[in-house]
C-alpha cells in the first residue's frame, strides 16, 4: 500500500476492492444501532464489528441519506485519497471539482461518503490485547475504530481521510 493510500487491511476472508488505489476494504456487520438512545432526528449511531472481529467501529451516519439496520452486512474503506491511481490530495479548492462527475473517482464504487480528520490516536492495552483507537470527525458526524496498530498506523492525526461505504 503506498503512502497516499489508508485503510483497513483485511483479515482472511474479507474482501478487496478492484481499485489500484483503494488501500483495502474491510467487511464489517452492524451490531447495534442508537445504542445510548437517539440524540438527533436524521443521525443515528452504529456500532459494527468485522466478520472475523478483528475491528470494532463506532460510527455516526446520516440516516435520510443512508439508513442501515442491525444485520446490514457492508463494505469499509478509510482512504486518504479518492483518485484511482493513488495520487495524493493537494488540499487546495481545484478549479475544476465541478467536473469531478466527468472523472473516475474510487468514489463510483460506493454508495456513501464521507470525508473528515483524524483528530485522536489512542492505545488501547485494555483485557492484555493490544490494539488502538482512532477517532475521526466528517462534519461533526464522529467515528471511532479500535483495531490492530499495524492495520491503523497509515491513519495519523490531524491526516484527512475519506470514509467509503457500500452495502453488500
Amino acid at each position: 500500500m503506498s503512502s497516499a493510500q489508508a485503510g483497513l487491511t483485511p483479515a482472511a476472508g474479507e474482501q478487496h476492492s478492484t481499485g489500484p488505489a483503494a488501500g483495502s476494504v474491510a467487511l464489517l456487520q452492524v451490531i447495534l444501532k442508537d445504542p445510548d438512545g437517539k440524540k438527533f432526528d436524521r443521525v443515528s449511531r452504529y456500532i459494527c464489528r468485522s466478520e472475523l472481529y478483528e475491528f470494532d467501529l463506532a460510527i455516526d451516519i446520516n440516516i435520510d441519506i443512508y439508513p442501515l439496520k442491525v444485520g446490514d452486512k457492508f463494505n469499509l474503506v478509510l482512504a486518504t485519497t479518492i483518485n484511482r491511481d493513488g495520487a495524493p490530495e493537494t488540499g487546495k479548492y481545484d478549479e475544476t471539482f465541478p467536473t469531478i462527475a466527468k472523472r473516475e473517482t474510487l468514489m463510483d464504487e460506493f454508495e456513501y461518503v464521507m470525508y473528515g480528520l483524524i483528530y485522536k490516536y489512542k492505545p488501547d492495552t485494555g483485557a492484555g490485547a493490544v490494539r488502538v483507537e482512532v477517532y475521526a470527525s466528517f462534519g461533526g458526524l464522529l467515528m471511532k475504530v479500535k483495531g490492530d496498530p499495524a492495520k491503523l498506523a497509515v491513519l495519523e492525526v490531524d491526516s484527512n481521510v475519506y470514509l467509503l461505504m457500500r452495502k453488500v
